[in-house]
């Protein structure tokens, strides 16, 4: 049997025992097929709330990292262009999801731990497949009868901006998909990018980082995710099976120069974020292993030494102070590594250590707020 038919088949196979038959797939400029009375109201609401996420308070608004995310989508489903509008919402969770009128939200925790463009495509295709086909729509008609719709309502009703994340995450939430949705949402968004040659390897690392992390914290933030979605080491697994196939050899583009110049320029708000969710252990997974990337090494070195002050355990001061000493040993060292070098050393006691890094700081930045307190600390010693 030859290779790319055995691939077919066993998509197939998979998407046999999981694929919905209620209703038909979405089509272009669908807004303008709507004939079910159902989904025009759901589409009603869904409009409501889009027009709270454009004006809320934790929206990302920039235009370079709008224009590379919507190119990126347009690329992935070129039929639905237009039809799709992705909203990026300042949040250190790990999520993304898709409503039923074309309206995707991205969490800015999902591009932290992202880390290429072929493991971002991967999450932008899987939720793209749930507006494919059209899975918000089932499970709204089993919704829409219950007191947790009707609290929707209610907050719709507030029509605040700054409640918009709040209400689309009660939608999302009472809406959730399926196991056999998920299943289904993560094959076809596994065609749509090794379509397009990405690392077939992309979705399953997803959840490999994922589990990583989860594991290891003892109040998990992603937890919620797993009460609908397949569990981690299940979709691991079946999407690890499927970048196996021998035809996929060359889908091993990963897109990384594009991703790391659309997302370095943000990435420290959404570390420090990462940080202010004071789960130490998890960040400590996650920085690590974004430190072996081959992008922004000075920007992570800098977030785990900071995770190391801030946690203050046995061991961290000096953690810290070697993450510090990475990044001042770089050439492209920022002052502030210099300072807070300095402050570690000092509180080591290691005093002509630290006046040698309060020497450099201020060398490079003599005009910095905190140069008359950096200067009193080098005269004291």
């Amino acid at each position: 049997m030859r290779p790319l038919f055995c691939f077919a088949l066993s998509l197939a196979l998979l998407l046999g025992g999981c694929a919905s038959t209620k209703v038909q797939d979405v089509t272009t400029n669908h807004r303008e097929q709507l004939q079910d009375d159902d989904e025009a109201g759901l589409w009603a609401q869904m409009d409501r709330i889009e027009a709270l996420l454009k004006d809320a308070p934790e929206r990302v608004s920039n235009p370079e990292l709008q224009a590379y995310l919507d190119e990126l989508k347009c690329r992935i489903a070129p039929d639905l262009c237009a039809d799709l509008r992705l909203y990026v919402m300042r949040s250190a969770s790990f999520n993304a999801f898709m409503t039923p009128s074309g309206v995707m939200v991205v969490y800015t925790g999902l591009l932290l731990r992202c880390e290429d463009e072929a493991q971002l495509a991967s999450v932008i295709g899987h939720e793209i497949a749930h507006y494919r086909r059209r899975h918000t729509l089932e499970n709204w008609r089993k919704a829409k009868n219950t007191s947790g719709w009707l609290t929707v309502i209610g907050m719709l009703g507030s029509g605040t901006a700054a409640g918009a994340v709040a209400t689309i995450g009660a939608y999302v939430n009472l809406a959730s998909f399926s196991r056999e949705q998920e299943r289904e949402a993560d094959v076809l968004g596994f065609q749509s990018i090794v379509k397009l040659d990405y690392a077939a390897q992309a979705p399953s690392a997803i959840w490999r980082n994922v589990l990583a992390e989860e594991r290891l914290n003892p109040k998990p933030f992603l937890s919620g995710l797993f009460a609908s979605h397949p569990a981690p080491p299940e979709r691991e697994r079946y999407l690890q099976e499927m970048a196996l196939a021998p035809e996929l050899e060359r889908a091993k583009n990963r897109g990384i120069a594009p991703f790391a110049k659309a997302v370095l320029p943000h990435r420290q708000t959404w570390l420090d974020d990462e940080l202010a969710r004071r789960a130490y252990r998890q960040s400590e997974v996650l920085f690590a292993r974004l430190a072996k990337l081959d992008y922004g090494q000075n920007q992570i070195a800098m977030a785990q030494a900071e995770l190391y002050r801030k946690r203050d355990q046995v061991g961290d001061l000096d953690r810290a102070i070697s993450a510090y000493q990475r990044v001042t040993r770089s050439a492209e060292a920022p002052p502030l590594a210099f300072r807070d070098l300095g402050l570690a050393l000092r509180k080591q006691g290691r005093l002509p250590a630290a006046n040698a890094a309060f020497t450099e700081y201020l060398k490079r930045s003599p005009a910095a707020s905190d140069a008359a307190m950096i200067r009193s600390y080098l005269n004291a010693n």
